[in-house]
């Protein structure tokens, strides 16, 4: 009986009803991305979300949303897994999402929710595993997760003045409620401190500056800028003067591909209180970061 069914099997073969390779063919599974990802939506597919939105939980998460399909046949019910790698992590780990099943429509849907100290250009994988007749697939895209940090992080010693910078926490530039901050440093003296934030996508920046209320202090001037930017901000500040801060514009006109260097010219008495120091970037502060 077994030597029958064998027969049968290679005579059908030898008469081209079909043959081993078509036998084996896969079809072939298309995975895209509706809607296109782009900007910030705040639904479906975000590539930019801001982890220190002053709407949060708004721009703080999105909906990734795919439509596969099958070629030939429907994979209504079947599943896809969603992966998300921290390309700023050194470690890139491939973090699963979880499973989502296709629907009868032939979405699927998987929320990616970031937390805080969780920045990072994010690889998103969606993945149909080969199986049922059909071939695997891969749909990749990128998912940019921007977050304040300090800049005093990308502090660049050896590109900066040597003892121009120190850690001074709460030191005043005047006499109001306003005017210290728990994170801020003193800049003693003409010179200039570089922070190097390539590799971080940084779009956007904050600070207050202006003359320490430290007895003897002494004003001067002062600018920020980068090398394709010019300066972005900068003047003369005097003792009592308060403190300066960009506005808006000024603080999105930064290149993210540029170090960013913040001097000072006066005397050896000019004394500058660097308040608050701030940028946006996608800079992971929960693991060890990386250039991407």
């Amino acid at each position: 009986m077994r030597k029958f069914f064998v027969l049968i099997a290679v005579a059908v073969l030898a008469v081209g009803l079909f043959s081993p390779a078509e036998a084996a063919k896969k079809k072939s599974v298309s995975i895209s991305l509706n809607p296109a990802p782009g900007g910030t939506q705040s639904t479906y597919n975000d590539t930019s979300l801001d982890l220190s939105s002053s709407s949060a939980p708004k721009n703080t998460f999105t909906t990734i949303r795919a439509k596969v399909k099958g070629k030939g046949g429907r994979l209504a019910g079947k599943k896809v897994t969603v992966y998300a790698t921290n390309m700023n992590s050194a470690a890139r780990q491939r973090v699963s999402l979880g499973s989502a099943k296709i629907a009868k429509s032939g979405y699927i849907t998987k929320r990616f929710n970031p937390g805080s100290g969780e920045g990072g250009t994010y690889k998103i994988e969606i993945v149909k595993k080969a199986g049922g007749g059909y071939k695997a697939k891969t749909k990749t895209f990128y998912i940019r997760t921007f977050e304040f940090v300090s800049l005093a992080t990308f502090y660049d010693a050896a590109a900066s003045t040597p003892g121009f910078v120190t850690s001074s926490p709460m030191e005043r530039v005047g006499s109001g409620s306003k005017d210290y901050w728990s994170d801020s440093y003193a800049l003693q003296g003409p010179g200039s401190a570089v922070y190097d934030v390539q590799g971080y996508k940084c779009f956007f920046f904050n600070l207050k500056i202006g003359v320490s209320a430290t007895r003897g202090a002494e004003g001067g001037s002062y600018s920020l800028s980068q090398p394709s930017r010019g300066v972005i901000m900068g003047g003369s500040k005097t003792p009592g003067s308060g403190f300066d801060e960009p506005t808006k514009d000024q603080g999105k006109n930064i290149s993210p591909t540029e170090p960013i260097t913040i001097s000072v010219a006066g005397s050896q008495a000019t004394r500058f209180v660097l308040g608050n120091p701030k940028i946006s970037c996608t800079f992971p502060t929960r693991e060890t970061p990386t250039p991407f």
